[in-house]
C-alpha cells in the first residue's frame, strides 16, 4: 500500500490539489440545508486554510491598493506642485506687468502735463555703476529716434541725468549721481541757487556753491533752475540733508538725497525739446556748472 502511494504520490498530490478546491467550491455553492456530511467535513478541514489564504489575499490586495493609492497621491502631488509653480510664475509676471504699466502710466501722465515739451521714451538695457564713480545707464533709443547729447533724461519723480553719448540706436545717460554730473538748482522754498553734484554713489549727491548767507534748512526740496542750458526749470532733483554752515567760508555744505532712485529706473523720458533757459551764463559763485 505504502509502496503504491509512494509510486503514485505525485499523481495523487495533483488529484488532491484539484479535487479539494472543487469540493470546497461545490460545498460552498450549496445551501446549508443541502450540504452532506462530506461537504461539512471538507469545509471544516479546509476552513483554516481558507482563512489563511483569504488573509493573505486580502493583505496582498490591500497592499496593492495602498501602493496604487500612494502612487496616485504622489503623481497628484507632483501635478499640484507643478500647477502651483505655474500659477506663481504667472502671478509674478502679472505683478511685473502691472508695475510696468503703472510706471508707463506715470510717464505718460507726466508728458501730457507738459505739452510744451517733446519726449522720446526709452527702456534701460544696460547699467554701469562703477566703484570709481561711474554712474551710467544705456537706453534703447539713439540718434535715429531723435536723441542727442546733453538732452535731459527724466521720470515722473524727477531728474535721472543727461545724455552723455549717442549711437544710432542707443544712448548712454550720465546719472545725476555720477561724479561728473552737476546740475544747477534752486531751493524750492526760498529760490536760493546752488549746484547738485554727484558723488559716485547711487544713493547720494552733494550740494555745491550754496552761499552761506542763503536761507536753507534740512528737508528743503531742490528743483532745476534752468540756468545750466540743459535742464528746464522746475524738475525735482533731491532733498537737502546733513546741512553744515560754518562760521567761516563762503559756502554752506549739505548732502542731497536724489528724488529718483537711479538703481531702480527701468524706463525714462528723454526731453528732446523744451523751454530751456536761454543758455544763461552760470552765476559767478558757481564755477563748473555744466553746459
Amino acid at each position: 500500500m505504502f509502496a503504491l502511494l509512494k509510486r503514485y504520490r505525485e499523481l495523487i498530490l495533483v488529484a488532491v490539489l484539484l479535487l479539494v478546491p472543487l469540493g470546497v467550491f461545490f460545498a460552498h455553492a450549496k445551501q446549508p440545508s443541502e450540504r452532506t456530511r462530506l461537504d461539512r467535513v471538507v469545509l471544516w478541514i479546509t476552513y483554516p486554510v481558507q482563512r489563511v489564504v483569504a488573509w493573505g489575499v486580502t493583505g496582498v490586495l490591500d497592499g496593492w491598493r495602498g501602493y496604487v493609492a500612494l502612487r496616485h497621491a504622489q503623481e497628484r502631488a507632483v501635478d499640484l506642485s507643478r500647477q502651483v509653480n505655474l500659477l506663481q510664475m504667472e502671478k509674478q509676471q502679472l505683478v511685473a506687468e502691472r508695475a510696468e504699466a503703472e510706471r508707463i502710466r506715470k510717464l505718460l501722465a507726466f508728458a501730457e502735463a507738459t505739452p510744451e515739451r517733446t519726449y522720446v521714451g526709452g527702456r534701460v538695457i544696460g547699467v554701469r555703476l562703477g566703484t570709481a564713480g561711474l554712474q551710467i545707464v544705456t537706453l534703447d533709443r539713439g540718434a535715429a529716434d531723435g536723441v542727442d547729447r546733453a538732452m535731459p533724461a527724466v521720470v515722473a519723480e524727477g531728474v535721472v541725468g543727461r545724455v552723455h553719448s549717442v549711437t544710432d540706436h542707443t544712448s548712454d545717460v550720465l546719472l545725476l549721481t555720477d561724479r561728473n554730473s552737476s546740475i544747477a538748482v534752486r531751493v524750492d522754498r526760498t529760490r536760493a541757487r546752488a549746484n547738485v553734484r554727484g558723488t559716485g554713489k547711487p544713493d547720494g549727491c552733494k550740494l555745491d556753491y550754496a552761499l552761506r548767507t542763503e536761507d536753507m534748512i534740512e528737508g528743503d526740496q531742490l528743483v532745476t533752475s534752468g540756468t545750466d542750458g540743459v535742464f528746464p526749470p522746475g524738475l525735482p532733483v533731491g532733498r537737502v540733508t546733513h546741512l553744515q554752515r560754518s562760521a567761516n567760508g563762503l559756502f554752506q555744505e549739505a548732502q542731497v538725497v536724489p528724488a529718483v532712485d537711479v538703481t531702480r529706473v527701468e524706463e525714462v523720458l528723454v526731453i528732446t525739446s523744451a523751454e530751456r533757459a536761454a543758455e544763461a551764463q552760470p552765476s559767478a559763485y558757481a564755477p563748473g556748472t555744466q553746459r
